[in-house]
């Protein structure tokens, strides 16, 4: 379900498919499979939602691609508002002043809207008409003009003026700074820089978790080629992470992430502590799995195995239905024979639904990981901890007895966005997202599976925002899986346990 979180807004991102482009499901999705939404309903976030050391992101490169261009003006009050739009936006650069404190990228035309040529071929149709019609025509196109100056004015007079508050706002802080700025500023963080001393002396966090989602932001190819992850973003994710657990769970390969949590828990002097289950994405896509496995044993040619506590190969694919089986098992084996070979011995997991588990799937892996959420399957959040239990014990502990080696690799709850019967059509109780029902599970599940020493992930540490595009009405919930918002402060009402002083291996 991981799709991306430390302060997590991931854009509109996508797998991209060198021969076939980008395609609609993100690969990062964990509910249940359905059409992707267009990308033009992803809500804008805010300035507010980005966390010091991060820009507000640029529109993803996807967007102006799945622009919706339905919504034209009618007649020659399109062409005027058009050409007043352009205007406008190079009056507010003019009036930005050359600020180089912003990350935004000027608002531009898409890439098929042609205003001169559409401007030449309308004027071209007019020629055999009446000199009243010639007239009528200059008059338009001076209208257009005029519309064009005012709001180049406007647009300089609003620049400008923005250009002052944010250049106000952003004094002594590094709000707004893109990955390099952000290292300029602030260096590359430690456990001795002030600001991570005060990450790491949070008294409401307690290291109760066996282990830990988590997908650093911007970390999805190849939009992170466009505008790359910042280690000390990752780095002050870890801090956090590491006061909630001492095993850190992820999910790809891409974009550096597994080498920037790894640096990250050098500079933050966590090594031989903090553990990480490497993940490597699989899907139906021959070219993301090749890649993503190529950086996975480049990652152990270069780091070796000692910070790992095993490989993740796929999270659900059997769930959506990408690979078979004995598809999957196939990788699985070669695999492990390629780290045999450089004399890596880790145990060699995959993640799924508790539902997709088999006896011959897990007879393929080292350690079975059953992703499993009484939220979505419409239980209250009262009787959740039960429902999970008896659910493993029922389904999945079966298939690998020796319980070192079955993990729950997810389960969690929301803190809002609606309520959910699971398969029924209605339910006097239901699932419902809400801060109380977070804790209500938490009080009954955290410190009882400490103490019976179940091997589990908590899913999330940091709300994901980017994942609003997946909400539909009534279910706003996939962006509020994090015990922490975007800017990793504890969500007001979120009580984690501190099972009596109690913490996690």
């Amino acid at each position: 379900m991981r799709n991306t979180p430390g302060y997590d807004p991931q854009r509109e991102m996508h797998h991209y498919d060198e021969q076939h482009g980008y395609p609609q499901q993100s690969p990062y999705h964990r509910p249940e499979p359905r059409q992707d939404m267009s990308a033009s309903s992803l809500t804008p976030l805010g300035a507010a939602a980005f966390p010091p050391g991060l820009a507000t992101p640029q529109n993803s490169m996807l967007s102006l691609g799945h622009q919706s261009h339905d919504r034209a003006l009618p007649g020659a009050v399109a062409g005027g508002a058009a050409a007043g739009g352009i205007m406008g936006t190079l009056g507010g650069l003019v009036g930005k002043g050359g600020n180089k404190s912003t990350a935004y990228n000027p608002v531009v035309p898409a890439a098929d809207y042609n205003l001169g040529q559409e401007k030449s071929e309308w004027l071209s149709k007019q020629k055999t008409g009446g000199k009243k019609l010639r007239w009528l025509v200059i008059a338009i196109v001076a209208l257009a003009i005029s519309g064009a100056i005012a709001g180049g004015i406007v647009g300089g007079i609003l620049g400008s003026k923005n250009s002052k508050n944010q250049s106000s706002s952003s004094s002594g802080s590094p709000s707004g700074a893109s990955a390099a700025e952000d290292n300029k500023e602030n260096g590359d963080l430690s456990k001795d820089s002030t600001e991570i001393k005060a990450l790491l002396n949070n008294k409401n966090l307690h290291k109760v978790f066996p282990g830990i989602d988590y997908t650093p932001m911007y970390t999805q190819y190849p939009d992170c080629v466009h505008y790359p992850p910042s280690q000390n973003n990752v780095t002050r994710d870890v801090a956090v992470l590491s006061q909630l657990s001492n095993t850190i769970r992820l999910y790809g390969t891409d974009c550096n992430q597994t080498q920037m949590v790894l640096h990250a828990i050098d500079r933050l002097g966590l090594n031989g502590t903090t553990k990480v289950w490497m993940g490597v994405w699989q899907d139906g896509n021959a070219t993301t799995n090749a890649r993503q496995l190529q950086q996975m044993y480049d990652i152990f040619d270069s780091h070796g195995s000692a910070s790992f506590a095993g490989v993740i190969v796929g999270n659900e694919v059997l769930f959506r239905k990408e690979m078979s089986i004995t598809q999957l098992g196939t990788i699985l084996t070669q695999v492990k024979t390629n780290l045999t070979a450089r004399n890596i011995h880790i145990p060699i997991a995959s993640s799924d639904l508790g539902d997709n588990w088999t006896k011959g799937f897990a007879d393929q892996v080292d350690i079975l990981m059953a992703n499993i959420h009484p939220f979505f399957a419409g239980e209250s959040s009262t009787d959740a901890a039960a429902w999970t239990w008896q659910f493993w014990q029922n389904k999945d502990v079966p298939l690998k007895t020796d319980l070192t080696k079955n993990y729950i690799a997810e389960t969690g709850w929301p803190s809002q966005g609606g309520k959910t019967c699971g398969e029924a059509t209605t339910c006097a109780v239901g699932s419902v997202a809400g801060i109380t029902e977070m804790n209500n599970f938490m009080n009954s599940w955290v410190c009882q599976a400490l103490t019976n020493g179940t091997n589990y992930f908590w899913f999330e540490a940091f709300d994901e925002p980017w994942k609003i595009k997946f909400n539909t009405p009534g279910k706003e919930w996939e962006d509020q899986w994090g015990l922490m918002d975007v800017n990793r402060s504890l969500k007001p009402g979120v009580v984690i346990p501190s099972c009596g002083g109690k913490t996690a291996p």
